[in-house]
């Protein structure tokens, strides 16, 4: 690795200049956790600075866009050094507002790819380093970048802790219907789509049930719980949540399937 004094992001990392995207990202993340106070309880100050250091590396040699403009850079030995200098002097209280700052402006993928790095250890606590008004902003915006990338369990985790916080009083309740409509979406279209068992799938439509629903929108999450059940030979208990449902909404749509693989086409 170069002398300090000329160290560069690829140095940092500790990373040939023809590094692929997947070797920067396993360098990171390497890194991150040998540096991390978590693991590495001894290392003091010099540990977390170096792993404020890593942490800057890897976001502009993460960015196609970013590295190449750092590469040009290093044509110019003066320049890359004040790039390192700046960086390396960056706090995670000011990698969070540039997360938060991101998302406000539109520049969602970058605030993600920023979120991925602060969260690569898992004791990073983004709360920790905004004031309350901004992480609930910050969170909500996340969930909406997360769903945008299809990432429906990441999200529902935080429309989730927004739900829970914004209930607490005193709270103004900024979110809270159009979240408890995120999430009533999530678990009914997006969650049970992903769920990897039955008994996962009808957890998720179980949860919209917790919410108060009207009759039609009881009658639609019940009709999908007994189609869960139906599907995996629980007929009994299929026709227990689907006659549950018809009570609710006799002339509840698309129950044709249903009613004929439990025989009750007449029902």
């Amino acid at each position: 690795m170069s002398n300090t004094t000329h160290q560069t992001y690829y140095d940092v990392l500790d990373l040939e200049r023809d590094a692929s995207q997947p070797e920067i990202k396993k360098a990171f993340r390497r890194l991150a956790k040998k540096y991390h106070p978590d693991t590495n309880r001894s290392g003091g100050q010099n540990a977390s600075r170096r792993l404020k250091e890593v942490i800057a590396a890897y976001r502009v040699l993460s960015n196609e866009r970013e590295r190449a403009r750092y590469d040009v850079l290093m044509q110019s030995a003066p320049g890359v050094e004040e790039e390192v200098r700046r960086n390396k002097a960056r706090t995670l209280k000011e990698y969070a507002e540039d997360l938060l700052n991101d998302l406000l402006n539109g520049s969602g993928e970058q605030a993600l790819r920023t979120y991925d790095e602060l969260t690569a250890s898992e004791s990073f606590e983004l709360e920790e380093h905004l004031d309350l008004k901004d992480y609930l902003d910050c969170i909500f915006l996340l969930a909406e970048q997360m769903e945008r990338h299809d990432r429906f369990r990441e999200a529902a985790a935080l429309y989730e802790e927004l739900y829970e916080r914004e209930k607490e009083p005193p709270r103004q309740r900024y979110f809270f219907e159009e979240v408890e409509a995120r999430i009533k979406k999530l678990y009914s279209r997006k969650l049970p789509r992903d769920a990897r068992t039955a008994e996962e799938e009808i957890a998720c439509y179980e949860r919209i049930l917790n919410f108060d629903l009207d009759k039609s929108e009881k009658a639609f999450i019940l009709k999908k719980i007994a189609e869960v059940f139906c599907r995996i030979g629980q007929e009994d208990r299929s026709r227990e949540i689907f006659s549950q449902a018809l009570e609710l909404k006799p002339g509840l749509k698309g129950t044709a399937t249903i009613r004929e693989s439990l025989g009750m086409e007449d029902a």
